[in-house]
């Protein structure tokens, strides 16, 4: 019964398995398909035209396929290497002309030497020795000497391939045809896929039952099944027991233990899993920050583009390619995440008033959109949008040490977040009151700086605090101490936020610049329409480029570096479930 029940639990799907007898390899391969297959199965996804799948499949020979396939990409290899040498050898001895050298039997102890001499420098060859100019153009002369050695003439020669010119072309058009050839049976052969792709799936479904059954734990006439099962998928595996007469028990984790994590976020959201897990997986006693990701992420991304233009773009794009990203699951949760970057991206540019590094006219809608500051565009007031840059840092690594302080509530470390949180916003606050005169707001900043510096000092151990052993709390008034140096870490996170103001600042400012450098090049006429043109085009893609690099490494920075370092600190495994990958 144990092959049947291994079979019937990678159809169910949901069991991520613990071994209890020899570790399995977690990836083993097959014995049914062997390397060559999985390479034919890459060569032939790669194909950049593909066929209709064909459902004939009595005409279906994997192990010719897969000979044929090989047999092609090999030869196409060697192929493209020999055109390359051709394409070289041709363009060497196009200067020259086509001919055919003697053979060594004829030339004896001579042989013909080949130079490319600056024309400049023509009027240095000797006069004795044999040589003419077999061509020339706008820089050098092409010169033929013939004697015993190089060193005929003072300069040094050149090696050209010995067969003919029209040789090299005619090889040349053989090896293109041939190339074309091997695509187009490269190509016949894709309509195969779906059915080379179903076997090597059967071949890894097998190979992963195998790798199960060695897992089980087995005496003569039991044998025991062990793995993690997400809680909505219990009563599936308790049917399943039900229906095969297994015993089945399931236990909730206990702290000590360390299950798998799997994320399970809202659609609309989900898109953002990949931005967390590229960094970190979070421990199953930890919190997932997918939706938390999802939002400061869009408004990072948005404050590094700082064009509303740009977003237009982006949004353009989304349209183009939405259908095709609505086809599968994942492709969704890509849309719906580019849905979220690109509405914010927009939004934020509107109220920054940039249209491709432009202006809205005064007194028009779009400007009234405008948000302004101390009677400024946001952008043009650089000071408050520094300070905007560093509030948005203190948000959210607050937040990051509330969400800490949460994990942490049934411990008095909990308390120690609090401090850390209490320390960031009462610092930013002291400092805003200092800057605006505000002495109600300075006062909050301090007693809120005070209040979390002593939270941090005396709730930053993991030691007991219910006891009357001295040492213990002069431990723990130490590990209190030691926190400090993490001020400087904190100082410096909160700072990293600066590179929001600053990149969107660089974004604005080459997009201006490219504007004025067209707008030159305009007001010249003629060719300069044109030169214009390619200013704003080539300018543009090239700093929404940047924008796009930009937007993605430094939002992905801010979250999985210093949000994460405060908020994340339990890292943990992907849920990776037993499951058929093979379609019945």
């Amino acid at each position: 019964q144990k092959d049947v029940v291994l079979d019937g639990l990678q159809q169910l799907g949901c069991l991520h398995l613990i071994p209890l007898g020899d570790p399995p390899n977690r990836h083993p391969q097959s014995e049914l398909v062997s390397r060559e297959a999985r390479q034919a199965l890459r060569y032939l996804l790669a194909a950049p035209i593909q066929r209709r799948p064909t459902t004939a499949t009595s005409q279906y020979d994997r192990g010719r396929l897969i000979e044929d396939v090989l047999l092609i990409k090999h030869r196409r290899d060697q192929l493209r290497v020999e055109r390359d040498h051709l394409s070289k050898a041709i363009e060497g001895l196009e200067p020259w002309g086509d001919f055919q050298l003697p053979t060594d039997e004829q030339l004896g102890d001579q042989s013909f030497w080949f130079y490319v001499i600056p024309l400049r420098q023509v009027s240095q060859l000797p006069s004795d020795v044999p040589w003419t100019i077999a061509n020339k153009d706008n820089r050098f002369a092409y010169v033929v000497a013939f004697g015993e050695s190089a060193s005929i003439l003072p300069f040094p020669t050149v090696e050209l391939d010995r067969r003919p010119l029209s040789r090299l072309r005619q090889r040349l058009e053989r090896v293109a045809d041939e190339l074309e050839e091997l695509h187009w049976r490269r190509v016949a052969h894709t309509r195969w896929l779906p059915a080379l792709r179903q076997d090597l799936d059967v071949a890894d479904d097998r190979t992963a039952q195998v790798a199960a059954a060695k897992g089980t734990l087995d005496t003569d006439t039991v044998f025991a099944v062990q793995g993690w099962v997400p809680h909505v998928a219990a009563d599936d595996v308790r049917a399943f027991g039900e229906q095969h007469q297994l015993a089945v028990t399931f236990e909730r984790p206990r702290p000590e233990d360390k299950p798998p994590t799997l994320l399970k976020n809202p659609e609309r959201v989900a898109g953002a899993e990949g931005c967390v897990t590229f960094y970190i997986t979070p421990g199953y006693h930890a919190w997932d920050p997918t939706t938390v990701v999802f939002f400061s992420f869009s408004l990072f991304f948005a404050m590094i583009i700082a064009d509303a233009g740009y977003g237009l773009v982006m949004a353009t794009g989304l349209c183009i390619f939405w259908r095709k990203l609505s086809a599968t699951r994942l492709g969704r949760r890509m849309r719906n995440l580019l849905l979220g970057i690109i509405s914010v991206t927009i939004i934020y540019g509107v109220m920054l008033g940039s249209y491709f590094g432009l202006e809205p006219p005064v007194a028009s809608l779009l400007d009234s959109l405008r948000v302004r500051i101390g009677g400024q565009p946001m952008m043009e007031n650089q000071n408050a949008m520094m300070v905007i840059s560093v509030a948005i840092g203190v948000a959210h690594l607050t937040m990051a040490n509330v969400i800490s302080a949460w994990q942490k509530r049934r411990s008095l470390r909990c308390l120690g977040h609090v401090g850390w949180a209490q320390l960031m916003l009462g610092g930013f606050l002291f400092g805003a009151g200092k800057t605006l005169e505000v002495n109600s707001l300075e006062n909050v900043g301090l007693f809120l700086s005070v209040a979390g510096a002593g939270a941090v000092l005396l709730f930053s151990s993991e030691r007991p605090l219910a006891t009357t052993n001295l040492k213990t709390h002069l431990l723990r008034l130490l590990d209190g101490i030691m926190q400090t140096a993490n001020l400087s870490k904190a100082f410096g996170d909160i700072l990293s936020y600066l590179r929001l103001f600053a990149l969107g600042l660089a974004s604005a400012q080459l997009a201006i610049t490219f504007n004025e450098l067209a707008s030159s090049a305009f007001r010249s006429g003629s060719a300069g329409i044109l030169l214009a043109l390619i200013i704003l085009v080539v300018g543009h893609s090239i700093n929404f480029l940047l924008g796009l690099m930009g937007g993605v490494v430094h939002g992905l920075r801010l979250n999985c570096i210093e949000f994460f370092n405060w908020s994340l600190s339990d890292e943990g495994y992907a849920f990776q479930p037993f499951t058929k990958k093979a379609k019945t």
